[in-house]
């Protein structure tokens, strides 16, 4: 792969990690709520359900997905599902009158809750996995050993993501310190459930 291609996957990269979506959002909820820090375990669940997804569509599990409109759909509505149940989660969130204990609320979330929460969220969009199997393609040299092209477009999306995944749990984390009433940090949660289930609703009724 030359210099050129990698440097216009690059930026392609770039701009799609950039756009807020689900793992923007909840990034920006386990970093108010949990700390920059612990925040890792969520940009680690994230990379790992993208690698999956591109191994997967490596494999030609995108063109088959793509083929099987049944299959796609029943995965659709899983992800759309899981998407529902978290945002429905941050909705049911109660003001509770009292100031906001940063100390007791990051005490809460485990690294293991916050790395299965992202890898389900990023693993249960079929979606991404045509992503990948369309994005991929564009910048592969046929003529060329293909392992070692998959494996620097997999480790710059991973990185990318990482990156832009730590990004958006920081912000979120600066802002931790001003929402010192739940009544500040109540509303934040419903937006981001808001966002949650407009988001699964926009994956059930866009076409595929």
């Amino acid at each position: 792969m030359n210099f050129d291609t990698w440097l216009l996957y690059f930026f392609a990269v770039l701009l799609i990690a950039v756009s807020p979506g689900t793992m923007a959002v909840l990034s920006m909820s386990h970093g108010i709520h949990f700390g920059k820090t612990r925040s890792l375990a969520t940009a680690f669940g994230s990379i790992t359900s993208a690698l999956i997804l591109m191994m997967a569509s490596a494999a030609g599990l995108g063109a088959l997905l793509s083929a099987t409109e049944y299959g796609f759909t029943i995965l659709k509505y899983c992800g759309a599902a899981y998407l529902i149940f978290l945002g429905i989660k941050l909705l049911l969130t109660k003001a509770s009158g009292q100031g906001l204990d940063l100390q007791h609320i990051k005490s809460k979330g485990t690294p293991k809750q916050m790395f299965k929460q992202a890898f389900l969220v990023g693993i249960s969009n079929p979606k991404d996995l045509l992503f990948f199997g369309a994005l991929f393609p564009q910048f592969i040299d046929i003529s060329a050993p293909q392992g070692p092209q998959l494996a620097i477009l997999a480790g710059t999306w991973a990185v990318v993501d990482f990156s832009f995944v730590m990004i958006y749990a920081s912000m979120a984390s600066v802002l931790a310190p001003r929402l010192k009433t739940s009544n500040k940090l109540h509303w934040f949660d419903r937006t981001s459930g808001g966002v949650f289930v407009a988001l699964a609703a926009i994956l059930v009724t866009r076409e595929s």
